[in-house]
């Protein structure tokens, strides 16, 4: 993926960039020169838009590996920037992947649970490093990943294991909760105001005026969704616009947060956040079966300093309001927590919260209909 675009595409065409250049008709101009990219909307369009709601990891990871690469590195960030730094030492070699206007969008492999690697022969790869040829930005290290040289597909592969265990899963809770937010925000926006109101909230770099929708970036074009939803995607470590076009979609992605991103917390006592939604006890019942899946009602019992009556009491609460799971063997009863409540508990220590006023809808991704 990209900022610019060199080359023209179609739904069809594989392609790494994020901004392309100008492909349809003249250059798309604001007022006062303003480069833009502008898309014309339909009804059908504005029916099938969605706002994600959980992080594309991948797109963390290459646009954490932009910030690194010091292109437009973003002051709400240093300390993530400076964090990483510290702790990961594999390779200036990556960055050769970030030439000029490019940026990576084929590391999907290196993010799923079980790690596949990357395949420079995939579409996506491809096409990145066919535009880095292009642009006469290849290196001795990307020229060997374009031929599919082992040694660097492997190296590759070692340093981008080991930068998303450095910089992107030391983290995951709270990139979660910052696009969970940003995602749930545009939710309340779409219902307080509809799908103008939405869309004109999203970015100071994001506006619509009814008809089209305009992206402020570093390039101007005018592009067409052709029948592929539109989906914007909230992500934590960018700090700008950008415009992923593939073949069965349109992505925007812009930044997800306006705090830092630090580490995740270590779980040793309930945030006051979730002990005023809660109540003291029932907030420490919650975490402690969050920190120790399989809990005993005894064990449960002995953490919160109350009988087991009283803890079984507390733990029928929290199953009832889907917070927790409980199974018998034997005589003994195990709590484990649901993905509800195990992301009530990370995300009440996170100071990405809505803004005043802003509630948080219950639907996983909400799709905005109409307007």
């Amino acid at each position: 993926m990209t900022e610019v675009v060199n080359q023209q595409s179609t739904a069809s065409t594989p392609t790494a960039m994020l901004l392309r250049e100008h492909a349809k008709g003249p250059p798309a101009h604001g007022s006062g020169g303003t480069t833009l990219i502008r898309i014309t909307l339909s009804t059908d369009d504005l029916e099938r838009l969605q706002v994600a709601d959980t992080p594309d990891l991948a797109y963390e990871l290459a646009l954490g590996g932009d910030q690194l690469a010091g292109r437009a590195p973003s002051r709400r960030l240093a300390a993530w920037r400076l964090d990483v730094a510290r702790g990961w030492h594999l390779g200036n070699k990556l960055f050769d992947l970030y030439a000029s206007v490019y940026i990576p969008a084929f590391f999907d492999g290196i993010v799923q649970e079980t790690p596949a690697g990357i395949d420079p022969a995939s579409p996506p790869a491809t096409a990145h490093l066919r535009d880095l040829a292009r642009s006469g930005a290849l290196t001795p290290f990307t020229r060997s990943l374009a031929d599919g040289h082992v040694g660097a597909v492997s190296t590759l592969n070692r340093m981008l294991t080991s930068f998303r265990l450095t910089a992107l899963d030391p983290y995951r809770r709270r990139i979660t909760s910052a696009v969970a937010t940003a995602g749930a925000t545009a939710g309340v926006r779409a219902a307080i105001g509809g799908v103008d109101g939405m869309l004109n909230s999203l970015h100071p770099s994001i506006s619509w005026n009814g008809r089209e929708l305009r992206l402020n970036t570093v390039v101007h074009a005018e592009e067409s969704l052709e029948g592929r939803p539109l989906i914007f995607q909230p992500t934590a470590l960018a700090s700008r616009i950008m415009f992923d076009p593939l073949a069965d979609s349109v992505t925007v992605i812009y930044p997800a947060a306006t705090s830092t991103i630090t580490r995740d917390p270590e779980l040793h006592a309930p945030a006051q956040a979730l002990m005023s939604l809660l109540g003291a006890t029932r907030a420490a019942a919650l975490v402690a079966v969050v920190r120790t899946p399989a809990l005993t009602t005894g064990r449960l019992a002995a953490a919160l300093g109350v009988s087991a009556a009283a803890a079984s009491r507390h733990a029928s609460v929290l199953r009832e309001s889907g917070l927790i799971a409980t199974a018998r063997n034997g005589q003994t009863v195990h709590h484990a927590p649901t993905r509800l409540g195990t992301d009530l508990v990370y995300g009440s220590t996170v100071g990405n919260q809505p803004e005043p006023g802003a509630g948080a809808p219950t639907a996983p991704k909400p799709v905005l209909t109409g307007r």
